[in-house]
């Protein structure tokens, strides 16, 4: 088994949540570096995504090569700017969201696949479906 894990994907979005909150649908990803600095060795790293039941979205950005997390937060739909959610090739989905956050516009790029070999990811499938199509809706509603 790898540095990305299903253990270290629960463990890492526990640590995100409020106490007592729940979530649904985690899911590993690939989240785009959009920073100034980002070069060809850096501009994707893993991720973990769920949506909590507060209407959030949960993120860990980690370190391609150990796993370590980076950064992790939570996003609040209701500070979602725009949204873009495509259906990619090989099962994949490009999911391009656009929050205000600290009073500035801020893009967010994950790409999640339905499977993810070599790992013990077992439920990514149907969380994929899920987080897709959760997000589908509320981003809808947004409009």
């Amino acid at each position: 088994m790898g540095i990305f894990n299903r253990t270290a994907m629960i463990s890492l979005l526990d640590q995100v949540v409020f106490q007592g909150e729940k979530y649904q649908y985690p899911v590993y990803g690939v989240i785009k570096n959009t920073s100034f600095f980002a070069n060809a060795y850096n501009q994707h790293r893993g991720c973990y995504l769920a949506i909590s039941e507060s209407r959030r979205l949960l993120f860990v950005e980690c370190n391609a090569l150990t796993g370590a997390p980076i950064r992790m937060g939570a996003l609040v739909f209701e500070d979602l700017v725009s949204s873009k959610i495509k259906k990619a090739s090989f099962g994949q989905y490009k999911i391009v969201l656009e929050f205000m956050v600290d009073g500035k516009k801020k893009k967010y790029t994950f790409r999640i696949a339905k499977k993810v070999y070599g790992t013990d990811f077992d439920e990514q499938e149907y969380n994929c479906e899920g987080i897709v199509s959760e997000l589908k809706k509320i981003c809808s509603n947004r409009k």
